[in-house]
């Protein structure tokens, strides 16, 4: 296998180098995760298909876990991208949130099962496990953001702050991925679509609620 000698380079190229061979690893990992699933994938097999050693692989990442806290950076750029797209469109800061979890939902559908493993690895090493909590934080400040400019334009209920809002939104949210891996034939998209007009009813003030069944009436 081709390790490189980072040690042998100037500063310069030595970090380069290193993070050619961090980015070989997630490449291969992923590709790996995405065929194989994560549970079936093994060491040997990434540091194979990135054409390295075990002891480089481990040089980098302690275990195949840690792998998955990569990925994770990864997947919270893509949720980000999604909450951007949504705070961006006309209309209230519901419907924002309902074309969210639709568009989420339909990523999780096209991927396939493979990805979904992986999908679900990621949640629960944000949500369940404790182990990601910078990760933790970043998927509730991009949610956070949604639901910070309906309380701008003065939207949404004031019984509860944002963050409280933000953690049953981002609760619902990871519960029915996790649900999706452990109940077959789990409707996900049907679930974060009822999810998302469900959460909206509760954090809605009424005037909001009624203007939006007026335009949905006309």
């Amino acid at each position: 296998m081709s390790d490189s000698s980072p040690q042998e380079s100037p500063p310069g190229l030595r970090e380069r180098k290193k993070q050619e061979l961090r980015d070989r690893l997630l490449d291969a990992a992923r590709g790996l995760f995405e065929q194989k699933g994560f549970e079936a994938a093994t060491v040997d097999e990434i540091c194979a298909r990135a054409d390295v050693s075990q002891k480089t692989f481990f040089n980098y990442f302690p275990t195949k876990h840690h792998v998955v806290r990569e990925i994770a950076d990864a997947f919270l750029e893509e949720v980000g991208a999604y909450v951007e797209e949504a705070r961006k469109l006309s209309g209230s800061t519901v419907e924002r949130l309902v074309h969210l979890f639709h568009r989420a939902g339909e990523e999780a559908v096209a991927a396939g099962p493979r990805h979904k493993e992986l999908l679900i690895e990621v949640a629960r090493l944000i949500q369940v496990e404790g182990s990601g909590p910078e990760q933790s934080r970043r998927l509730h400040a991009v949610f956070r953001d949604l639901l910070e400019d309906g309380a701008a334009a003065g939207e949404l209920m004031t019984d509860h702050d944002v963050a409280f809002l933000t953690e049953m939104v981002v609760g619902a949210f990871i519960a029915i991925l996790l649900n999706w891996q452990s109940v077959e034939g789990y409707p996900v998209q049907e679930r974060l679509d009822e999810a998302a007009r469900f959460i909206g009813r509760a954090i809605a003030k009424p005037s909001t609620r009624a203007s939006r069944a007026r335009r949905s009436a006309q």
